[in-house]
């Protein structure tokens, strides 16, 4: 039959699992507060940690703009399997007697003094942090850009959690020396926002281990990149999917980007449409006409197991131009026709240069649109009749 942790791992792995790790609440005590699993499941003893790998063409694909959708609907796939691997393991603990939770895979965070919500929020601390078990279990280590590595796939992975009361046996960290991360720094060259610094540095400690990491821009900045309301990079020569533009360079100081992050929450159309993917998070994974929205993650997809292969994706972003948002939604490389027209969602927006029928047709939602791109795109349809083409240059 083999010991309990045999059988859990093994579980885990005949649903899609590559790497599985095993720690316990006391050795994650010494780690920052997201690292407590007490803060979900009270009698927390152990914490399963377990990593599915994302598909390593469908990312280069992405990351050179060859194309956009796989790779966002290879993200859904993965977190269905990783929901899928969480609720067996749940299954099988609770019918020896114990307690558990499956941790959700993202958006999940803990309260903010002052924030009535998740647009009002700055910090985004988790309710527990997927990466810090990773550590804590030996499934991978945190790199410069605090993102887990792993020795097989790098950074090209998805994280699930589980939470019980059992007493299970933990795995030690990796050591030191079989270190994944190697400092290249490429992941601070591939951010179009410049959230991680290529110098500075700060130190994370988790179940004994001591990580030094970047020290970063305030987490709105990652946001704010991520999420897509600026995708070009400082060079105007490269973006990530995004095809949206403030106008200017994000602001230096913590409080003016902190509020610029939530004015722009404050009128996105996701953010304030009352079934958006931050009430339920599996919810929305499981619903076969959300689509999970990637635009960027460039720090994590630049992050091969070997340096030759991270200098390649490197070279790969940076030579992949800059993204336009087409009238069905969909996201392309922009052309030397491409335009940029103001939007009611304090936003500039990338577009080829075409014509507008101008029907002032009804919203449409329909499986494969982002709520900003849809609203943007109706906006378009019904006030601008055409974007006369012209050459875009660095500004």
């Amino acid at each position: 039959m083999g010991s309990a942790e045999t059988r859990l791992k093994s579980l885990a792995v005949s649903m899609g699992a590559d790497v599985v790790g095993i720690t316990t609440g006391d050795r994650l005590a010494d780690g920052p507060p997201s690292a407590d699993p007490r803060y979900l499941l009270p009698s927390a003893n152990s914490v399963i940690s377990f990593a599915v790998p994302l598909d390593l063409e469908i990312a280069q694909d992405f990351i050179c703009k060859k194309s956009w959708r796989p790779h966002c609907e290879n993200r859904k796939a993965i977190a269905q399997t990783l929901y899928a691997i969480g609720d067996a393991l749940t299954e099988k603990l609770l019918s020896e007697g114990y307690e558990v939770v499956n941790v959700d895979i993202n958006n999940n965070y803990r309260p903010e003094e002052g924030a009535d919500d998740v647009t009002e929020m700055t910090a985004f601390h988790p309710d527990f942090s997927h990466r810090y078990a990773a550590l804590a279990a030996g499934v991978g280590r945190l790199g410069w850009s605090g993102n887990i590595l792993t020795q097989e796939h790098g950074a090209l992975v998805e994280l699930g959690s589980v939470l019980t009361s059992a007493t299970l046996t933990p795995d030690m960290p990796i050591p030191d020396e079989e270190h994944p991360c190697d400092r290249c720094k490429m992941c601070s060259l591939v951010c179009p926002v410049e959230m991680i610094h290529p110098q500075a540095s700060l130190q994370v400690k988790v179940a004994g281990v001591t990580e030094t990491i970047s020290s970063k821009r305030p987490n709105t900045c990652c946001w704010i990149g991520c999420t897509g309301y600026e995708g070009l990079a400082k060079s105007t020569t490269w973006s990530n999917w995004s095809p949206y533009r403030l106008g200017h360079q994000l602001p230096e100081e913590k409080q003016e980007i902190d509020a610029l992050c939530i004015s722009l929450q404050k009128i996105d159309p996701q953010m304030q449409a009352i079934d958006n993917n931050f009430s339920n998070y599996r919810q929305a994974v499981h619903d076969p006409d959300w689509f999970y929205y990637t635009v960027c993650g460039f720090c994590r997809s630049v992050c091969s197991p070997r340096r030759e292969e991270r200098l390649a994706n490197r070279k790969l972003i940076i030579n992949s131009g800059t993204a336009a948002l087409k009238l069905d939604g969909n996201h392309e490389v922009a052309g030397e026709n491409a335009v940029e027209v103001l939007t009611p969602f304090g936003l500039q927006v990338v577009i080829p240069g075409t014509k507008f029928s101008g029907e002032r047709s009804p919203t449409r939602k329909w499986p494969g649109q982002f709520p900003l791109d849809r609203e943007v795109i109706e906006y378009l349809r019904r006030h601008v009749h055409s974007a006369e083409p012209k050459t875009r240059t660095a500004d």
